[in-house]
């Protein structure tokens, strides 16, 4: 089962330096130096092999181990070829002791009649397994070295290894890069790898047996990732034998199907090359970083940073769009407002602007998106009552749906037209009003202050005719006994 995140489009103003730079130092290392490194081992154990070497020294390094004790390994290594396989000659590879006896003439002594050839062969081999690069700085976990153990997670063993966790590390690693800063990130990386490494360093894993890859330290970079969104629902691709799709959930709900997902193929492929365990501890890891981090920031989140740059992105957008209204390019700049509004569906400001804008181009669907749009805001924004009276008879002329307020809404906005003296849009509004919600006990009441700014105006007839509305549907209500006679 593979879960993976879905973040947002990284914001390339602002690159992921360090994401990239730790893409592209994998990259280098395993064209620039692994590439060949499969050839390169064949040749020299070739050699190994073509002077002597095995006869000489993997018989030797068997009895050492059983001197020492080591009898799972022997038992192992003798069930491969009496011993002398490849995989014998890199357990001997792997075990500093022995090589540094074996250099200091303490295995093979010169009085004995071999020593001149085996050292020229030994010489030989030892100037050609030195061209492979993997096997100088793989972790080799029974034998560490501090080189290998943060060499060995900027290296891999294949192409396709190399580039399913460079994918994976661009998809969670630049928004856990924006999140935590470049410097930040980096250290928690190198950090995440380190910590992916203990259980082979704990372990007791074989001589023979290697470590390398990015898998742990990206591991712990995924587990940052849930961590920092916390409980935010976010969308995840999901792959399930051949069954793929997409989800939402808490971020953080993932954290532990992945341990447990680690933990089972461990389990239940005891065999396998890959490095379950590196994976488990890389996610513990990289989570109590995260989770260090939060509290040492007081809970800041990558949601948070997220919503930042929208924030900046806005800004700028906005800058924009008022650009292309004062250069009169009212199409860009009534689309950029567009894009705003949908991001902040609550500002007035922005409401507003769009609308001005929207009214003096030529997209019939911009025009009405911004008319509703200063409609729906206008009965909680005085400010936008005078752009919505527009609004209101450009829609009812061109015969658009109205927004879904509420009757309370519709009431505040007619009583808000009313104190503005926009009786046109009031008296339209009070008597769809009256066809459609007629039980409303404020109709009554707004209808009369109609009718008298009506008078007040001069329109006697409009007055009329308002008030002739408030007697046949309200003839109990106290505004009719004020009515002149």
């Amino acid at each position: 089962m593979l879960i993976l995140p879905l973040p947002a489009q990284p914001d390339w103003r602002r690159p992921p330096w360090v994401t990239l730079l730790l893409i592209v130092s994998c990259c280098l290392i395993y064209f620039g130096a692994q590439y060949h490194d499969d050839a390169r081992r064949e040749r020299a154990f070739q050699r190994y092999h073509a002077v002597g070497l095995a006869e000489v020294e993997l018989p030797r390094y068997l009895s050492e181990l059983e001197r020492r004790g080591e009898r799972a390994l022997l038992a192992e290594l003798r069930a491969q070829g009496d011993g002398l396989s490849p995989l014998t000659l890199m357990a001997l590879q792997g075990d500093p002791d022995f090589l540094q006896r074996l250099a200091s003439d303490r295995i093979i002594t010169p009085d004995m009649p071999e020593y001149a050839e085996w050292r020229s062969g030994r010489a030989e081999f030892d100037r050609l397994y030195r061209q492979v690069f993997t096997d100088r700085f793989a972790l080799r976990p029974a034998a560490p070295t501090t080189v290998a153990t943060l060499m060995h997670m900027f290296m891999h063993g294949s192409v396709d290894h190399l580039l399913g966790n460079m994918a994976i590390l661009f998809i969670v690693g630049y928004t856990v890069e924006a999140a935590l800063g470049g410097s930040v990130f980096l250290l928690f990386y190198v950090l995440a790898g380190l910590g992916a490494a203990i259980p082979d360093l704990i372990g007791g894993a074989p001589r023979y047996s290697v470590s390398l890859g990015a898998s742990g330290a990206i591991a712990g970079v995924m587990a940052m990732f849930v961590v920092l969104y916390g409980l935010r629902k976010i969308r995840f691709f999901y792959w399930v034998v051949v069954y793929f799709s997409t989800m939402k959930a808490p971020a953080l709900i993932v954290l532990p199907i992945w341990l447990l997902t680690e933990l089972w193929m461990r389990l239940s492929s005891p065999e396998s090359n890959v490095n379950y365990m590196a994976h488990f501890a890389g996610l513990l890891s990289g989570a109590a970083l995260a989770a260090a981090y939060r509290g040492y920031r007081k809970g800041r989140s990558a949601a948070r940073i997220e919503a930042d740059d929208v924030a900046e992105q806005d800004v700028v957008q906005r800058r924009q769009a008022e650009q292309w209204a004062k250069a009169l390019q009212f199409d860009k700049a009534a689309t950029a407002y567009a894009r705003l509004i949908q991001r902040q569906p609550d500002r007035a400001a922005l409401a507003a602007a769009f609308y001005h804008v929207a009214k003096l181009q030529a997209d019939s669907a911009l025009r009405q998106q911004a008319a509703l749009k200063v409609l729906e805001l206008a009965p909680a924004e005085p400010a936008l009552r005078a752009a919505a009276s527009e609004a209101w008879q450009v829609a009812l002329a061109q015969r658009w749906p109205l927004p879904k307020l509420s009757v309370s809404q519709w009431l505040r906005l007619a009583a808000g037209w009313l104190d503005d003296g926009q009786l046109d849009s009031a008296d339209r509004l009070l008597r769809m009003l009256v066809q459609r919600a007629p039980a409303q006990a404020a109709l009554p009441a707004l209808l009369y202050r109609t009718g008298k700014q009506f008078r007040q105006q001069g329109e006697a007839r409009r007055a009329d005719a308002v008030w002739l509305l408030l007697t046949q549907h309200y003839p109990a209500a106290d505004e009719v006994r004020l009515l002149p006679h």
